[in-house]
């Protein structure tokens, strides 16, 4: 008997600073949901865009993380998770988007357009919009 592979998943960067921040509200739902993709053998993916982010997120003064402890998260996400590259073909989707839906907000829509880039569909993420 053979098994179809999972639908790909991309990680947004909230789900990794929730998995990886244990006094977050989310943090167990987060941790357990990553988890599980693993377990079922879900390709999960990542970008650098989101690397960028949890750092600059976490590296925050007032939440007092080493940065130590920050690098080192990213090395082992950068091992983990299949990298997705912001090339040009990211960047022309981009521009896509951003013309179809009028947005002057980059962040997520680059997101989407690195999905897009390497065929992934579905995202785990906090954020309802």
């Amino acid at each position: 008997m053979t098994t179809a592979a999972a639908d790909p998943i991309f990680l947004d960067t909230n789900s990794l600073v929730y998995a990886s921040v244990d006094a977050s509200p989310s943090y167990h739902a987060a941790r357990d949901a990553i988890t599980a993709y693993e377990a079922s053998q879900t390709p999960l993916w990542i970008s650098r865009q989101v690397l960028r982010e949890y750092l600059a997120m976490l590296a925050r003064p007032h939440l007092g993380i080493p940065i130590t402890e920050l690098t080192a998260a990213i090395r082992q996400f950068a091992v983990r998770f299949l990298m997705a590259e912001d090339g040009p073909l990211v960047a022309a989707q981009l521009l896509t988007l951003l013309v179809q839906d009028y947005s002057t907000q980059v962040h997520d829509p680059n997101i989407v357009a690195t999905m897009q880039a390497v065929g992934v569909r579905r995202i785990l993420t906090n954020n309802p919009a």
